[in-house]
């Protein structure tokens, strides 16, 4: 073997030493090559929140793991930019499908994944304490005001803007004044403000206004549908904000009853029907409205 052999195989030793090395590090650093489109990327990750471990992840058609253990989380990296199918599963508990879409550098989440059984519904619901209404308030006929007469005390004018309205409920919600109108004449939502007037916060007829536990979301109930109006701004993703409103389902059966989970994150509502539905209030990935019975 000469001397000029000798150098090239040397030569072609580090060639291929340092072309290795820079692909470890790009995969390192979370970059594959895309060889449909013939570059290098920045993959993204996929990290899953729920509510029980050992629950199967499925991504388009293939097991890739399960959720921890300890914090029911599964993290998957490295994945090229575009759409996937996960499929979140555990036996004798509902299934949740998702169409989660991956950018590259970033963290796609699916933060509030619950799967839930037909006892735990069941549970939920019988224990579930409908709140008393107050009845201290209410709407004068003749001079469509506001008015607050407490049991033990003089009765006083609360409003400055008169509604002549007869389908309407009244709920205090964290110290505000809302009003929520079925009435063909004035339907929709209404915030009492600090002047004494009423300012409109959702267009449509109105039966019910629900607090989530968490203070935080508003569910706006209709006979056939439900929105969810954010009263302050999320911390967590998907970080909705104050005064943000999302419509969450419509449905053709009329809705009977409406409880908000005590996730915070999720309703539970039952129809004419006698049906019980669990339905998401993220929408990440597409939302899941499960009909348990």
């Amino acid at each position: 073997m000469n001397k000029s052999f000798k150098n090239l195989i040397l030569i072609s030793s580090f060639l291929v030493f340092f072309a290795l090395s820079y692909l470890i590090v790009l995969y390192a650093y979370g970059y594959q090559f895309d060889f449909k489109n013939l570059n290098w990327i920045k993959t993204g990750s996929l990290f899953i929140k729920t509510n029980l471990s050992d629950a199967k992840i499925h991504i388009d058609g293939k097991l890739k793991g399960k959720t921890s253990f300890l914090l029911a989380t599964f993290v998957e990296k490295y994945f090229l930019p575009g759409n996937y199918e996960v499929i979140i599963k555990k036996e004798e508990f509902s299934t949740l499908f998702k169409n989660i879409e991956i950018k590259s550098g970033e963290v796609s989440q699916l933060a509030h994944i619950y799967l839930i059984g037909t006892e735990e519904i069941n549970d939920f619901i019988k224990n579930s304490e409908q709140k008393e209404e107050n009845t201290d308030y209410f709407i004068n006929k003749t001079d469509g005001l506001l008015y607050r007469s407490p049991k033990n005390g003089k009765t006083e004018k609360i409003s400055s803007e008169p509604v002549y309205i007869k389908n309407y409920k009244l709920k205090i919600l964290r110290e505000n004044i809302y009003l929520a109108s079925s009435d063909s004449k004035a339907p929709g939502v209404f915030l009492l403000d600090s002047e004494g007037q009423w300012e409109r916060l959702h267009l449509s007829p109105a039966n019910d206004l629900i607090l989530s536990p968490d203070n935080k979301k508003m569910a706006i109930v209709a006979p056939n549908e439900i929105n969810v109006l954010w009263l302050k701004n999320e911390s967590e993703s998907p970080y909705f904000k104050e005064g943000q409103k999302e419509l969450i389902l419509g449905t053709n059966e009329k809705i009977e009853q409406v409880f908000w989970f005590k996730t915070g994150w999720h309703l539970i509502y039952l129809t004419e029907n006698n049906q019980i539905h669990f339905v998401e209030i993220d929408n990440t990935g597409g939302r899941n409205n499960l009909v348990i019975y």
